[in-house]
Parts: structure tokens; C-alpha cells; sequence
């Protein structure tokens, strides 16, 4: 079985998220909006079954693996609804220029965030279309865990002493660490697919994901008609957005599900 022990590789992502993610989020749980609420607990729901699919698979669980498998027709339409309310909240804060950080990066973060989020979408979808082919499924389901890193290494770099800060590696140092949390991204997914060419689709087009962020963050991100974009977001409710997103993404789910034929009893 492929990558049968990636669970151990994934379970320590979750200390990682609480201490990269306590100063913005957990350690203000009162004063974060839903939006983020939803957006980090769906989040971390996948991350979650990701773990468990794993875990069951590798110890011979094969009644938690199916399982698991069918709660993704339900995680990820809600991982996808959380996606334009997360965004929407973080374009509202950069139109509102609440604080220097959102109105320096708010735009920029918008792009990425959008890209991110569609691709982890894209790759589940191509992995239930791949699930006869198990280690092609395999290499896909995992892919989506690469792209929880460069937000979660994004806020760690920062806290190494002496890390730069202002001037080319922007505010606080972010500029910097975000794209050097995604090269790391980057090369990870590059080397995981050269591993195996073959079954490595996800893994390469996690790392065609994560170049398109950083290109987009330095690019489209910070263009006039970008934001024109972000601003035209925050006039649009986004109750109706959240909606349509999960709707759309289960439809996708369900029709790349319909078109494997069963297993046919020998």
C-alpha cells in the first residue's frame, strides 16, 4: 500500500497549527469572526480525515477507511462554502484598512487565498476520479495537506530570532516568509512527484499551485483591477456565496464519483 504511513507525517501538522496559528487565532478565539471560525475548524476537519484515511488504511481498518472516504462528500463542501466567507472577511479588512497589515497584504493574500482554495478542491475531485488507481488516489488525497503548509510556516518564520524585517522582505518580515514558506512547499511537491512520475499528478499540480501563489501574490495581487475585484466582493453578501461554493463543489464531487464504474464482483 502507498504512502501507507503518511499519518505520522501529517499528525504533527496539528501542534504546528496551534502554535503558528495562536497569536491571530486561538489565543482570541473570543474576537475572531465566524468567518474564520468556519475557515480554520473545516480546515482542520480535513487535515483530520486526511489522518484518519491514512491511519485506517496502514493498521487494515478498511470499514473506517470507506468510512472516511464518504465524510469527504461532506467536509469539503463546507471546507469550499468557508472559503468566500474567509474571503470575504479578509477583503473587507483590507478595503476598511483596519490594520497595517490587511491594508498592506489584504489584496494580495485575497489572490491567494482564492487559488489555494480552488486547488484543494480540484485535487480531491481528480482523486476520486483516480480511486481505482490506488496509489494515483493516494498521492492526490495527500497533495491537499502541502498546501496547509506555507500558511503555517508563513507565521513561524517570523519568530526565529534576528529574521529580517521591513524594507524588501516586507512588513513584519511577511513578504519574506511567505515565499519562503512556499518554495519549501515548492520543492517538497516537486520532489514527492519526481518520486514517482506516475502516481505523482497530485503532487505536481500542488506544486504548480503553489507557484501560481506566489506569482499571484506579486502580480495580480497588487494591481488596480485586482482590487477593483476585491472591492466589488466585500458590496456582495456572502451567505449566498458560501452557499453556492459548497453546492458547486459537491455537484463536482458527486459527478467525478458517478463516472468510475463500480467494482465488478469476480
Amino acid at each position: 500500500m502507498p504512502y501507507c504511513h503518511a499519518h505520522r507525517w501529517l499528525l504533527p501538522l496539528f501542534p504546528l497549527i496551534a502554535i503558528a496559528f495562536w497569536p491571530g487565532y486561538f489565543g482570541r478565539l473570543g474576537d475572531v469572526p465566524f468567518a474564520l471560525h468556519a475557515h480554520g475548524i473545516t480546515a482542520t476537519a480535513w487535515l483530520a480525515l486526511l489522518t484518519v484515511q491514512s491511519w485506517s488504511i496502514a493498521t487494515g481498518r478498511i470499514a473506517w477507511h470507506r468510512a472516511s472516504g464518504l465524510a469527504t462528500f461532506v467536509v469539503l463542501p463546507l471546507f469550499a462554502a468557508a472559503g468566500p466567507l474567509a474571503l470575504h472577511s479578509m477583503a473587507s479588512l483590507w478595503r476598511s484598512g483596519a490594520d497595517p497589515f490587511h491594508a498592506t497584504y489584504g489584496a494580495r493574500l485575497a489572490s491567494v487565498d482564492l487559488i489555494a482554495g480552488a486547488a484543494v478542491i480540484v485535487v480531491v475531485a481528480y482523486a476520486l476520479a483516480q480511486r481505482r488507481r490506488v496509489a494515483v488516489h493516494a498521492s492526490a488525497m495527500l497533495a491537499t495537506a502541502l498546501l496547509v503548509l506555507p500558511p503555517i510556516l508563513g507565521r513561524l518564520l517570523p519568530a526565529i530570532p534576528d529574521f529580517p524585517t521591513g524594507g524588501a522582505a516586507g512588513f513584519g518580515g511577511f513578504r519574506l516568509s511567505f515565499h519562503l514558506a512556499n518554495l519549501v512547499t515548492l520543492l517538497t511537491a516537486i520532489l514527492l512527484a519526481m518520486r514517482g512520475p506516475r502516481r505523482g499528478i497530485g503532487f505536481a499540480f500542488a506544486a504548480a499551485a503553489t507557484a501560481a501563489q506566489m506569482i499571484a501574490f506579486e502580480t495580480i495581487g497588487g494591481t488596480a483591477t485586482w482590487q477593483r475585484c476585491i472591492t466589488l466582493l466585500t458590496d456582495l453578501p456572502p451567505a449566498p456565496l458560501a452557499i453556492a461554493a459548497a453546492i458547486a463543489s459537491g455537484a463536482l464531487l458527486d459527478g467525478v464519483w458517478r463516472i468510475v464504474p463500480p467494482r465488478v464482483a469476480r
